[in-house]
């Protein structure tokens, strides 16, 4: 069930009792004919009094001011208080009448609709009648004009507030459902009662001359006392209406204009929410809404249309959802209907104009375009990524979607390739013609898009071959078991060009269990058991069905080396020196893990790191890198006693107890000479607690420090800085790798002046040439690591190092220059 906002509802209650609006226009009528009549039965005095009346109300009453704090309540006016010249008058009918009249002309000009204007003229009429004849019997019991005429005004507004209560159907809550008053705001009632009582004391005051302004018994000064008045209240009062038609001209150009230069909006952001919030920059209105269905009456609206291109699921990194109901097959002959950006007035206030209406219409063309462009902007996207023969994805494609699905899957998740290739097709295209060759093409597409699931993969990645990732899966039989479905449809046969085929497909299939540091490797696999599979044709195999080629992955195998090098503790640990470089002494070295399989190779470290997170063995192999480094650095410091500090690299999360936090309470005390530092990598702080700030000040108090690892690499956050209690930062080559750059200069500047004021030391990090020691050292920093100063070595040519040279940072080049001692 669709709601109706609580504008609309109330403007619906009140136009919905036609009975009402005709008793209203009805008393509006009767009483400007009745006020001519008894002008022509008895003329005013002073003709003139009457055109200045007419036209003071008019120009006054356009100015309002809202009397409630959220819609439903109506505008009020300060026009009420010119009626104070009927309190004292000889003909107060006809000067009711008259001010109705000019009511209603004001309205008219303001609202272009005869009908809106007479009733509000109606109800304004009978609050008129009930200021001055209310005021008159006031007056004639003896009641100061002083009194009378506020409390002719206060009646006045109780009437208007009261039909227009009827009116609403009492919907004036504070949410606009429902009958209540919450709406009326006391404050804003005061404020316009006040301002009119002022202006009409004043009025009264100079017309009967209390002020002595204009003293004298001419005909000419009592038509001065009358009219002056009058005219001086309708200037101001046109002035402070011209002053707000000025700013809402203003906020009208700004809204507009802040839409401008906000393009191209935010893609991230909805389109629609972000057109209402111009809108609402732009135009005063209480509610902006986009429907299908045009604006209604005293509503005001702008065509919107969110064309955009559809783009392939495959393609999209958004998870697979198809929640919105529209089979696959049939999202191409989606059509977005057109919308409007609809606004809806506060209820009594003053109506919308032609500028707002405009300057609506211009948020809503922009919107639209911005649509456009977007669907423009996506279908090139769409267009470049696709195989324009079978619309599939295209290698590009394929290549950035292998990355995305093997970096987004769990440890647990299984990953497969297919790599396939359909056979015989140059013979099919040099004997039959290209045109059944795209036709088979085309054929081989759409079966592999109707063979897979929602969340696998499907691209054509040369002039015969395809590829299908195939995700979240248990174990090697079920990928199995999903490309013999594959390749039994991809065999029925086909009819082309009034023949049958059968396609012959040769298939490569590459099974990971695991998260892949370098996913090309499964495709490499996939690709050579599918050549494995063609060869076994040429050489005899079956040369008439179609065959899978299941490659020996490798990934398993990594997995068990990992494991077995960190079961059997045959990790080898080297040392890279930190150095002083104003004393160019070595201070500290930062220990790393290496490993050297004897087939393999060596493995990378990053590798080494994820595969051992993803074995559970990450802690185990951490405590085997804290006491080798433990031990080498007692070693070092026999050798040389300045340089009794090691640095070992965990992730946060491992400082707590039951990962290595307990381990490192019972080694550290082993090792009283040796000064541990920890270093928490950067990008492992953001999900830190109060439990973890707890543990790494209990390391401090230990004797141990804590440094904050790779600042300034991608995704860094200055919240890092202050998240967790530290002694040391130590910033990411990242930053120090142009520092003849000015801005990469003064950001490592900041840095150091940031580490100054909260006294901690600074490292930077992948020094490599002196030119880079020399630059840092004239920016205030002291202390640098990288191979300008060494390569990480193992134990034994770090102890031949320090031997030979003691703790000089720099070996076989001139020191620099002293430039102070490390604190």
């Amino acid at each position: 069930m669709t709601q109706t906002p609580p504008t609309q509802a109330a403007a619906l209650a009140r136009e919905g009792d036609p009975v009402l609006a005709a008793v209203l226009v009805a008393i509006g009528a009767a009483t400007a004919v009745t006020g001519v009549i008894e002008g022509l039965l008895a003329p005013p005095a002073f003709p003139v009094l009457a055109v200045v009346f007419v036209v003071s109300v008019g120009v006054t009453a356009v100015y309002q001011i809202p009397s409630g704090r959220a819609p439903g309540p109506p505008a009020l006016g300060v026009a009420a208080a010119l009626l104070v010249i009927a309190v004292p008058g000889t003909n107060p009918l006809f000067d009711v009448g008259l001010w109705v009249v000019a009511f209603f002309v004001s309205k008219l000009v303001v609202t272009r609709s005869p009908w809106m204007a007479a009733q509000w003229s109606g109800q304004a009429a009978v609050a008129a009648l009930a200021f001055v004849f209310g005021a008159r019997a006031l007056a004639a019991s003896g009641v100061p004009g002083w009194i009378a005429v506020p409390l002719g005004l206060a009646a006045y507004f109780a009437v208007v507030l009261a039909i227009d209560f009827i009116r609403s159907k009492g919907q004036w809550s504070r949410t606009g459902r429902g009958v209540g008053l919450g709406a009326l705001s006391p404050a804003r009632l005061a404020l316009v009662w006040g301002v009119a009582t002022l202006v009409a004391l004043v009025d009264w005051a100079i017309s009967e001359g209390y002020l002595q302004v204009l003293v004298g018994a001419d005909d000419e000064l009592e038509l001065a006392r009358q009219t002056i008045p009058l005219l001086i209240v309708a200037l101001v009062f046109y002035a402070l209406a011209k002053r707000r038609e000025t700013r809402v001209s203003e906020r009208r150009l700004n809204g507009i204009v802040d839409a401008a230069r906000a393009l191209p909006w935010n893609p991230e952001d909805d389109l629609t929410n972000t057109m209402k919030s111009f809108a609402e920059r732009a135009v005063d209105a209480a509610v902006f809404t986009v429907r299908r269905t045009p604006p209604g009456r005293n509503e005001i609206g702008a065509k919107f249309t969110r064309t955009g291109a559809l783009v392939d699921p495959q393609l999209d990194e958004t998870p697979y959802d198809d929640e919105d109901g529209v089979p696959g097959e049939h999202e191409q002959d989606a059509v977005e209907p057109v919308e409007y950006l609809v606004a809806m007035r506060k209820d009594g206030g003053v109506p919308f104009s032609q500028e707002d209406e405009r300057a609506l219409d211009a948020i809503g063309h922009i919107a639209s375009e911005t649509a456009r462009v977007r669907g423009a902007y996506d279908l090139l996207l769409d267009r470049v990524d696709r195989d324009s023969l079978t619309g599939l994805p295209n290698y590009n494609a394929f290549q950035r979607s292998l990355v995305r699905l093997n970096e987004d899957r769990q440890y647990a998740s299984g990953l497969a390739v297919l790599f396939i290739d359909l056979d015989q097709f140059k013979r099919l295209n040099d004997t039959e013609g290209h045109h059944v060759g795209d036709e088979m093409l085309a054929t081989v597409a759409t079966r592999l898009r109707a063979s897979v699931r929602p969340h696998d993969f499907v691209a054509r990645v040369g002039g015969d071959e395809f590829v299908v990732i195939l995700t979240k899966l248990q174990s090697l039989a079920e990928s199995k078991a999903i490309a013999d479905r594959i390749v039994a449809n991809l065999s029925k046969p086909v009819l082309l060009d009034g023949r049958e085929y059968r396609p012959l497909v040769s298939v490569g299939l590459a099974f990971s269990a695991a998260q892949e540091t370098d996913p090309r490797s499964i495709v490499v696999d996939a690709d050579h058991s599918m050549l494995s599979i063609k060869r076994s044709r040429r050489q005899g195999g079956p040369s008439f069905e179609s065959s899978i080629g299941i490659s020996p992955h490798r990934s398993s195998r990594i997995n068990e080396i990992v494991a077995k090098a960190i079961d059997d503790g045959t990790l080898n640990v080297v040392y890279q020196p930190i150095v002083n470089m104003a004393e160019d002494r070595i201070w500290a070295f930062e220990s790393l893990v290496r490993y050297t399989h004897p087939e393999l190779g060596r493995i990378s470290t990053s590798s080494l790191i994820e595969k051992a997170k993803g074995l559970g063995r990450m802690d185990q192999l951490t405590k085997l890198v804290i006491a080798a480094s433990l031990k080498s650095a007692r070693e070092f410091q026999r050798v040389v006693p300045s340089v009794r500090t090691m640095t070992i690299n965990l992730e946060v999360e491992q400082i707590r107890d039951e990962h290595v936090g307990g381990f490192l309470k019972e080694i550290v005390p082993q090792y009283p000479e040796v000064t541990l530092c920890l270093e928490l990598n950067e990008r492992s702080t953001k999900d830190i607690d109060d439990e973890l700030r707890a543990q790494a000040e209990v390391f401090r108090e230990m004797g141990m420090l804590i440094a904050l690892d790779d600042y300034g690499s991608e995704a860094s956050s200055v919240g890092a800085l202050v998240s967790i209690p530290m002694d040391i930062l130590k910033i990411d080559r990242s930053l120090a790798g142009n520092l003849d750059d000015t801005r990469q200069r003064e950001v490592v500047r900041a840095l150091q002046g940031f580490s100054d004021a909260f006294e901690y030391s600074t490292i930077v990090e992948g020094v490599e040439a002196q030119e880079q020691a020399e630059i840092l050292l004239q920016i205030g920093v002291k202390h640098a690591q990288g191979f300008f100063y060494g390569r990480p070595v193992p134990f034994a040519q770090t102890m031949s190092r320090l031997k030979n040279s003691g703790d000089a940072g720099t070996l076989g080049r001139p020191r620099l220059a002293e430039r102070g001692r490390l604190g």
